[in-house]
């Protein structure tokens, strides 16, 4: 049988994945995807972010992370723990990385824009604290382990700073881009933390959406009675 080797981040082991292994996992994206779109899709209340359209190696290493226990193991961040109940269900590391291609190789979904702040502070904070890490444009920096930002929802990237900032996301020692976050966070207000966040989703992120009551609400008749 002809073996496949995928390597994992860090000092994990080298997964060999069988051609039998392969077929099969080849076989269960579609399965996966769906059951990703659950919580990762536009239609749930309370869902976890849009992963269409972000970069293959930030997929593939956060599912790695929760894979093996680097993200996903403190209660007390509660979105972040259910992942990595999820997580479980990727059997092996060639899914991981079928999965980090399917959705990167989506378009970008628009998304409502639900933080305000200070863009202009926002901008000379990014520029200051933020950009030697994720790019001038937020278009990401992988050698310094700096995720794209454009493709964050306004929600999702402030909810993940403060946990940042609190230390139930990047606490594992292991996880080396997450803790330096954690440190980069640290004394940040929140007043600080929203000007950022509107600036980057304003500047470079997602294309604007329009909101449930944007959708639902009769628009004003423009007859003069």
């Amino acid at each position: 049988m002809a073996l496949i080797s995928c390597k994992t981040e860090g000092d994990r082991a080298v997964s060999h994945i069988t051609k039998s292994m392969e077929i099969e996992s080849m076989a269960r994206v579609d399965a996966l995807v769906s059951e990703c779109r659950v919580c990762h899709g536009t239609k749930e209340a309370q869902r976890g972010p849009i992963l269409d359209g972000m970069e293959y190696w930030y997929i593939y290493d956060q599912l790695q992370k929760f894979r093996s226990g680097l993200r996903g193991q403190n209660p007390e961040n509660r979105s972040e723990h259910m992942m990595g109940l999820g997580a479980r269900k990727i059997n092996n590391d060639l899914e991981s990385a079928l999965l980090a291609d399917w959705f990167s190789q989506q378009d970008p979904k628009p998304a409502v824009r639900t933080v305000k702040g200070d863009v202009e502070k926002g901008k000379k904070f990014y520029e200051q604290r933020c950009a030697s890490c994720h790019g001038e444009n937020a278009e990401g920096n992988r050698l310094a382990l700096g995720p794209a930002l454009n493709r964050l929802e306004g929600w999702y990237f402030l909810d993940q700073l403060r946990k940042f900032r609190k230390g139930i996301r990047g606490y594992h020692p292991k996880d080396e881009g997450g803790k330096l976050m954690m440190v980069a966070s640290q004394n940040i207000s929140d007043g600080t933390l929203k000007d950022v966040v509107a600036y980057v989703v304003e500047a470079y992120g997602p294309a604007d959406a329009p909101s449930m009551r944007d959708r639902l609400v009769p628009k004003k008749s423009e007859k003069p009675f």
